[in-house]
């Protein structure tokens, strides 16, 4: 049996920290790390990576020190394909969370959490990681011995369809690692079978290099491109010209020329959703973006991506 994978608990509430612990702990999980900071996470992940480890984050929304997209950035930055679980009480249609979702954000759980749903992203999560995990050493196996007990291709797509239920010709091309007819020809086989029936369509981002679809976005300042920043407010001072993050006004006073602020639209302004580097400490209304993919690790803009259309297919009896 495969052992569990680490969990990392990104929480600033010690109560949920430790009702999510004790849960998880009931579900066979030895290896908890409990963090009730951005900072203290990213070091604990970056420490587990560093022992090959690939663990499960568990992703409070809001933190005290850095926001939940900047941390996310640095995980992903670290470890493309590391498996992240977002829980919040904010609504999924948020933009803040859509951001996330499609920066690299595996699953999604509302808050109050429900523990049956925990339990059922967890189980997800840990199928996908066997099966890629098999795959891996399958294919291992196969570069230095030709054997019978291999899977087939055939084998591999239904296994893939069978382990996530639903999912784009383009993403099982990526899971069994081919991209040509044999594919789709396989598909249409067991559609006509009567054991998976297309959905719908859909039009994804693919690499430009190798055409896969399996691909992440990466946020990093316009300036330094540091992906360690936050998102804050800025007051602007027109006493002096002084703009800084809201923080630095301690007690009113201007970090600058050590003026109070008195009074909203006369003598400061608050600037809102700005994002502040960390590094550089300089501040934009937007983020530089580029896509990576998690096959070949090329890096490209949205404006020289490929698209790819293909079906959507669900199993129905497999």
């Amino acid at each position: 049996m495969q052992a569990k994978s680490h969990v990392v608990i990104v929480e600033d509430s010690p109560a949920i920290g430790f009702l999510l612990k004790n849960y998880l702990e009931k579900l066979g999980y030895h290896h908890i790390h409990t963090c009730d900071t951005g900072a203290v996470a990213m070091a604990t992940i970056s420490d587990l990576i560093n022992q090959k480890q690939a663990p499960i984050v568990l992703l409070d929304y809001m933190l005290p020190d850095m926001d939940a997209h900047s941390l996310l950035t640095q995980i992903l930055e670290k470890q493309p394909d590391i498996r992240v679980i977002l829980e919040t009480a904010t609504e999924k249609s948020d933009e803040g969370i859509k951001d996330l979702i499609r920066l690299g954000v595996c699953h999604y759980i509302e808050k109050p959490i429900r523990f049956e749903n925990l339990k059922s992203v967890i189980a997800t999560i840990e199928k996908e990681n066997s099966f890629f995990s098999n795959d891996s050493e399958i294919s291992a196996e196969s570069k230095t011995n030709d054997d019978e007990s291999s899977l087939t291709l055939e084998e591999k797509i239904e296994r893939a369809l069978n382990l996530v239920k639903q999912a784009s010709v383009s993403k099982i091309e990526d899971m069994v690692d081919r991209n040509d007819s044999t594919v789709k020809k396989h598909l249409e086989k067991l559609e006509n079978d009567g054991k998976i029936i297309p959905v719908d369509e859909i039009k994804e981002i693919a690499c430009n290099s190798c055409n896969s679809t399996d691909t992440e976005q990466r946020f990093f300042c316009p300036s330094c491109k540091s992906s360690d920043f936050k998102l804050g407010k800025l007051i602007e001072h027109y006493d002096c010209g002084n703009i800084s993050d809201e923080n630095s006004y301690e007690k009113d006073l201007c970090p600058s020329c050590k003026k109070e602020i008195k009074a909203l639209g006369v003598d400061h302004r608050v600037m809102q959703n700005h994002y502040i580097c960390n590094e550089c400490n300089e501040f934009h209304s937007e983020l530089s973006m580029e896509y990576v993919c998690l096959k070949c690790d090329s890096k490209f803009p949205l404006e020289k991506c490929k698209w790819k259309t293909s079906k959507i297919y669900k199993v129905v009896n497999m």
